[in-house]
């Protein structure tokens, strides 16, 4: 009885484990930290200091990418190309997420009539899969060993 307690208690740190041990994995490591990120601040931003909500999502959002790109950088891809480069592809990388993001949402809502809440789900499939790829194969290209 002890042991099946044990199994199950581990389980879940097995699995984070296991994520962590692939690039793709450890991207979404990253993206669910910068996430936390992102919630976190603009909950503290307009909660505890009273800032306007678009100022506040603006601030959150840049928040989360300066912790996206470092833990890219750092744990994700273990990069070892040029710092301000990186940074620079991966801004780039961003904003064609954000209007990848865009164009979605005005397809699968404006045009077919699909509910958001379904077009956001495959935004973040699309977008995830189209940003890890530029990433890998554009921002951080030199982690790779050929």
């Amino acid at each position: 009885m002890r042991h099946a307690w044990r199994k199950a208690c581990h389980h879940p740190a097995r699995w984070l484990v296991r994520l962590g041990d692939s690039i793709f994995g450890r991207y979404l490591i990253v993206g669910g930290l910068s996430t936390l990120t992102h919630v976190a601040v603009l909950a503290m931003l307009i909660e505890w200091f009273g800032v306007a909500v678009v100022p506040a999502t603006v601030v959150a959002f840049s928040a989360s990418r300066v912790v996206s790109f470092a833990l890219n950088y750092l744990f994700a891809f273990r990069a070892d190309t040029v710092v301000v480069t990186s940074f620079l592809r991966f801004t780039s990388v961003a904003l064609l997420g954000l209007l990848l993001n865009v164009a979605i949402m005005e397809f699968f809502v404006n045009r077919l009539g699909l509910h958001y809440g379904y077009a956001m789900l495959i935004a973040i499939g699309v977008v995830t899969l189209n940003n890890f790829s530029l990433h890998y194969f554009w921002t951080f290209e030199k982690h790779r060993q050929c």
